[in-house]
């Protein structure tokens, strides 16, 4: 805006010198009144024109502050709904509505996604809820297979004494559906992990996988209780 300023009174400042060499010409030489008409007119289409070019870059720059501040603004704005769904009223809901849960009070979506892999965060980073959802033939290869008794899966994955199972419970059907629950808590956190629930079911019939995990970083106790509360809103609709 201030370059256009510039190259603005410079044209203007070219167009009074040529105004005033030519009116100098008309007393030194007296040329015809028509030239100097002439001339003077060119002089004020010459003005014209830049007090228009002047006008025209104001506004332009004047449209682009105003489209910086409303991109600013937009970046300021928290996350509350993406390609996955939306969180309303406390109540997050799958775009396709296909599914819905209720994560801790205070939380928010945490990326851009689509509802087959939806992470929600707590305010301090933390703690992460994440929920899974696909249906038809990728379903069966998104699960887990989980054994039937928890000592069978401890064999899987134990750590040592620093693991300790809070539950574990799992269900098969004769079709190959399942359900399960389960958690783990670390005495020692691994890579950052001090407590990790998982709920969740497989359909065969429908080819359909839901799961909720909660995994908790912070050293709030209370946060526990928020995980477990949200896998038990899971709810396919």
């Amino acid at each position: 805006m201030r370059k256009n300023k510039i190259l603005a009174g410079i044209l203007i400042a070219m167009t009074v010198m040529m105004t005033a060499t030519a009116c100098g010409k008309n007393n030194t030489k007296a040329e015809s009144t028509q030239e100097t008409k002439q001339q003077a007119e060119a002089s004020t289409e010459a003005t014209t024109a830049v007090n228009a070019e002047v006008a025209s870059s104001e506004q332009e720059t004047s449209e682009g502050e105003e489209t910086s501040e409303e991109e600013e603004t937009k970046e300021t704005q928290p996350i509350t709904a993406n390609d996955a769904g939306d969180i309303k009223e406390g109540l997050f809901t799958s775009k396709s509505g296909k599914y819905e849960i209720m994560p801790p009070k205070g939380w928010s979506l945490d990326e851009d996604g689509d509802e087959s892999v939806v992470a929600i965060s707590s305010p301090n980073g933390e703690d992460y809820l994440e929920v899974t959802y696909v249906q038809g033939d990728d379903a069966d290869g998104a699960r887990e297979v989980y054994p039937a008794t928890m000592d069978e899966y401890k064999k899987l994955i134990s750590r040592g004494e620093d693991m300790e199972f809070v539950r574990y419970d799992v269900k098969n059907g004769s079709d190959g559906s399942q359900t399960f629950r389960y958690a783990l808590r670390y005495k020692t956190p691994q890579d950052g992990v001090r407590y990790y629930a998982i709920s969740g079911s497989y359909n065969a019939a429908t080819k359909t996988y839901i799961s909720a995990a909660g995994t908790i970083g912070s050293t709030d106790s209370g946060v526990e209780g928020q995980i477990e509360a949200a896998l038990d809103s899971l709810k396919l609709k």
